[in-house]
């Protein structure tokens, strides 16, 4: 005869494999973000594209290199938007949301604040792809050159789509816990 099982024994709530799978999984969100943010800093760096005018010259274009291209023709809109979407804003969702998932197993009172700013910060994330990308369509649109998309560009998005990630969960574990604490 088959024993009874106990209601509070169940996978879910024994420590058992998916338990332990999913705590570990949320112990390696740091490294997610810190990974994100390596990502970040190189895609920032890296050639997003090779701009080649007139089939002579050729000009690989970094985000920082366009930013100061841009900032030294005098375009400072478009430096103040690709400085703000894709350098200042990323780096502060990272860092609450490290901030965030540091102390995720002590909830407190300045974690409801902080959990809103990072989602703020998130709400805009896919902006600064939009931007890159936008700055690549305009250089292939345009009749005198021709535009051949790199590894910073991959790379960058890459960045952008682990943080998303890792701030989803990051944002699901401390509502839960907030909840919690509230309960």
């Amino acid at each position: 005869m088959p024993a009874e099982s106990d209601p509070n024994s169940s996978p879910e709530n024994d420590g058992t494999a998916s338990d332990q799978g999913t705590g570990l999984a949320d112990r390696l969100l740091g490294l997610l973000l810190l990974v994100s943010a390596a990502l970040l800093v190189a895609g920032w760096f890296m050639p997003v594209m090779t701009v080649q005018t007139l089939f002579v010259f050729y000009n690989e274009v970094s985000i920082i290199e366009g930013a100061f291209s841009m900032l030294e023709s005098g375009d400072y809109l478009l430096v103040a938007i690709i400085v703000v979407f894709t350098i200042i804003f990323p780096v502060c969702k990272l860092v609450l949301a490290f901030l965030v998932w540091r102390r995720l197993d002590a909830p407190h009172s300045g974690m409801g604040l902080a959990l809103r700013r990072v989602e703020l910060f998130s709400k805009w994330s896919m902006l600064d792809v939009f931007v890159v990308a936008l700055v690549v369509v305009i250089a292939k649109m345009s009749l005198v050159s021709d535009v051949t998309v790199h590894a910073g560009l991959y790379v960058f998005c890459s960045a952008v789509m682990l943080s998303m990630f890792a701030v989803w969960r990051i944002s699901h574990l401390a509502h839960r816990g907030l909840a919690d604490k509230e309960a």
